[in-house]
């Protein structure tokens, strides 16, 4: 369901829209508020299109009727980042991912910005988000974390390797005395 740019749906519809950001906002880990103005179709579409692999949804809404929603929801801390044109995004399992898909979309479309987000229950600014997303993504971060977990493992048994080696020497040379 969509709001029209207008905004003349009726009462009903508008209601029926507050529950389903309710209901989006419940089950999302974090909420990513962009400043969409002037943007067009495609540029959104685009956005939409890279936020996919993460699990994020996209949603354009009246600031009025998301304030409502937050409000029924009892989450605070947004207001500030429900001014003029606003998208919001929310997040599904690989927040970090959704975050970089849209940092990488802000860079080829300079109209898009990031306003702030609420991740874990914290508020973080525009400017935390872009750091956010230069962070490397969950993929390099658990290779990073088996690379670690290995490495212990591989000098164990290249120093077992070793002693092997030289218990190895050691019972060639008693063999050799043994024959003489």
């Amino acid at each position: 369901m969509t709001m029209g740019g207008n905004g003349h749906g009726g009462k009903a519809e508008r209601l029926k829209f507050v529950g389903e950001l309710q209901r989006m906002i419940r089950t999302s880990s974090g909420l990513v508020f962009i400043g969409m103005k002037g943007l067009n179709s495609s540029e959104t579409y685009g956005l939409r299109r890279s936020l996919r692999p993460s699990g994020a949804k996209l949603k354009v809404v009246k600031n009025r009727l998301m304030r409502i929603a937050l409000k029924e929801e009892h989450v605070t801390g947004c207001d500030e980042w429900l001014k003029l044109d606003t998208a919001v995004v929310f997040l599904s399992d690989d927040p970090l991912a959704a975050v970089k898909a849209i940092a990488t979309c802000a860079e080829e479309v300079e109209k898009l910005k990031f306003k702030g987000a609420l991740v874990e229950g914290r508020a973080v600014d525009g400017a935390g988000l872009k750091e956010l997303a230069k962070l490397p993504g969950r993929s390099a971060l658990l290779t990073m974390a088996a690379a670690s977990m290995k490495a212990p493992l591989v000098r164990a048994v290249m120093s077992f390797h070793g002693v092997m080696r030289k218990l190895a020497v050691a019972m060639r040379e008693a063999a050799k005395k043994a024959k003489e």
